[in-house]
């Protein structure tokens, strides 16, 4: 009987033992997949970027990490799916600069991203680049002004759609300089820039990465970058505020976040985790091969930097003269 005892006493200690040893492994982080959204479709900067921060953290966190595009609504759809996530560490999103414009271009947004959303870090910026067909004779921003003041609304430019990034920081520059352009919406880089190189359109606003090439062989003219100071990738071209035009500086920026509510200690280990992968060698080369800076820094800059990029994109909603929609229309 004695002997029954402690044999049932053991196999409880034992059961114990393995039910607490279970509940630590699965609390844990992270022990299953992660996954990144996107709220833009496969291709381009930001999924380029999502997938070398994604194979960073596989390596380093030993968990398979998963990237989802869920493109739609100018990223609103991936960013509302990540927003309604459990906030576990396991669902984070590839936040971009559009994030910073949709409140101001949309005024039914399905989520709060600063009461819904919480960032972890600024993961890189890719810098803009203002470039004209050089057949026009317009050599530099103050040319452009000259133009623009003489011949009112015939300025052209391209940008890759009403309301993007590229549209609102430029009226943004041309409500500051007090001059009229006349704005062509594209649905994509290559189209815009094509008809610049046969001169129907006069200049193209968008990413250095997707103009690189034609600027380097001479076929397109670089006037500024909007920067904060000349980049590395065109070190030659003036900033704008050494233009002569508003000193504004920003970029295709992307960041990453999670669910509001997801735990300080996942927070820190993420930060901590992609700071390190933003500072290896191999990163930073296949970042620059992409003109994207890597940035890295505290959760807490990175929502200091998403004020200040608030703050300036309701500024050139503004100047724009947008008026926000409903979402859907």
């Amino acid at each position: 009987m004695f002997k029954t005892i402690l044999t049932i006493a053991a196999a409880l200690l034992y059961s114990t033992v393995l039910y607490c040893g279970a509940a630590q492994a699965q609390d844990i982080y992270p022990n299953k997949p992660i996954k990144i959204v996107l709220g833009v479709p496969p291709g381009a900067s930001t999924d380029f970027l999502a997938r070398e921060v994604g194979r960073g953290l596989s390596e380093r966190l030993k968990v398979p990490v998963v990237i989802e595009n869920k493109a739609g609504a100018n990223t609103i759809i991936g960013t509302n799916a990540v927003a309604r996530s459990a906030p576990d560490g396991y669902t984070l999103y590839l936040t971009t600069i559009t994030t910073a414009v949709n409140p101001f271009i949309y005024n039914n947004l399905p989520y709060d991203f600063k009461k819904d959303m919480k960032n972890i870090v600024l993961l890189g910026v890719a810098d803009n680049v203002f470039a004209v067909t050089p057949k026009i004779g317009i050599n530099n921003a103050q040319d452009m002004l000259a133009y623009a003041k003489k011949n009112p609304g015939q300025f052209t430019y391209g940008s890759s759609g009403i309301g993007t990034i590229h549209n609102l920081l430029m009226e943004l520059i041309a409500d500051r300089a007090q001059v009229q352009l006349n704005h062509i919406p594209y649905k994509g880089a290559m189209a815009a820039v094509t008809d610049v190189l046969g001169g129907n359109l006069i200049g193209y606003f968008g990413t250095i990465s997707a103009q690189r090439e034609f600027i380097k062989r001479g076929d397109l003219k670089p006037l500024f970058v909007t920067s904060a100071k000349r980049s590395i990738y065109l070190p030659e071209v003036q900033t704008l505020a050494e233009a002569g035009l508003p000193p504004i500086a920003t970029g295709y920026w992307m960041g990453l976040s999670a669910p509001a509510g997801t735990s300080e200690s996942i927070v820190s280990l993420l930060n901590k985790e992609i700071n390190a992968i933003l500072s290896t060698p191999e990163v930073v080369q296949k970042f620059n091969q992409q003109a994207i800076d890597p940035m890295g820094g505290s959760s807490a800059e990175m929502d200091a930097f998403f004020d200040a990029e608030l703050k300036l994109w309701q500024a050139a909603a503004v100047a724009a003269k947008i008026v926000p929609i409903a979402l859907g229309k």
